[in-house]
């Protein structure tokens, strides 16, 4: 009788700590927690770190807020991380970091005290881009965090930030310049025009040089009719019809900028 008085015991108990692990384990993206963790998420970043509108983000961030990178060090307090946004992320339009959410990554893990659901934790990995006037944004880096919120009443204030395991793009592949004859290298001779770009292309020793505005620059053979630049991700592709060029296709990082056709 005992013994079975104990097992019952054993039994309730087990179930109880069942119950509590999968109230305490990882939302389901379904959940109306995960959709407001993603909802602050989207004005935090969205709305404040993407377009600047910080008074959009502000009332999110809690007074006593503590900000912790694994490069840029520890900031701490409400102000003195809104003023960080505004003068390193807003204050230079024309190269604009732009922050993306690798959307499967986002996890929410609720917090609970007696029961009552007082906080959650978000960890996920996003990517930082560097937006630039008439260019396809470029990837600069990719970030793990995690983020405490804490719900006060119906508020919620983000409260604790681990930014971390930062990495830039994988640069292992290193170009190598290939020689051609001075032959081929003229048929690339001459004046471009496009939407972006306007240059004028001479052969400079076993390489060409670009002239476009102000800007010089030495592009290298990896291939009979594709180029590139030490200085920048740009390739330059030649493109020939029946042995004549008629354009130059322009990659930055791999993206299309421009097709600028031959002219002279």
């Amino acid at each position: 009788m005992i013994t079975n008085y104990f097992s019952k015991i054993i039994f309730f108990f087990t179930i109880l700590l069942l119950s509590f692990q999968i109230t305490t384990a990882q939302v389901d993206t379904t959940s109306e927690l995960y959709k407001t963790i993603k909802e602050m998420d989207e004005i935090l970043f969205e709305n404040g770190f993407n377009k600047c509108f910080i008074s959009d983000m502000a009332p999110l961030i809690s007074e006593d807020l503590e900000f912790y990178h694994d490069q840029g060090g520890v900031t701490t307090t409400k102000e003195k991380f809104l003023l960080s946004i505004e003068q390193n992320i807003c204050s230079q339009p024309a190269q604009k970091p732009i922050r993306k959410l690798v959307e499967k990554s986002l996890e929410v893990f609720p917090l609970y005290e007696k029961g009552m659901l007082y906080g959650a934790i978000q960890n996920g990995i996003h990517e930082f881009f560097i937006k630039e006037t008439n260019k396809e944004p470029y990837l600069t880096s990719t970030a793990k965090f995690s983020h405490l919120w804490i719900k006060d009443s119906d508020t919620w204030k983000l409260k604790r930030v681990l930014s971390y395991n930062h990495k830039v793009p994988n640069k292992s592949i290193q170009k190598v310049k290939i020689k051609l004859s001075n032959k081929v290298l003229d048929t690339y001779v001459g004046a471009y025009s496009g939407k972006n770009v306007k240059a004028n292309i001479s052969r400079k020793e076993s390489a060409l040089q670009m002239d476009s505005g102000d800007m010089q620059l030495i592009i290298l053979p990896e291939s009979e009719n594709t180029f590139f630049a030490k200085e920048a991700p740009l390739t330059f592709e030649f493109i020939s019809n029946d042995g004549v060029v008629s354009k130059m296709i322009v990659r930055e990082n791999g993206k299309i900028v421009d097709e600028v056709q031959k002219i002279d």
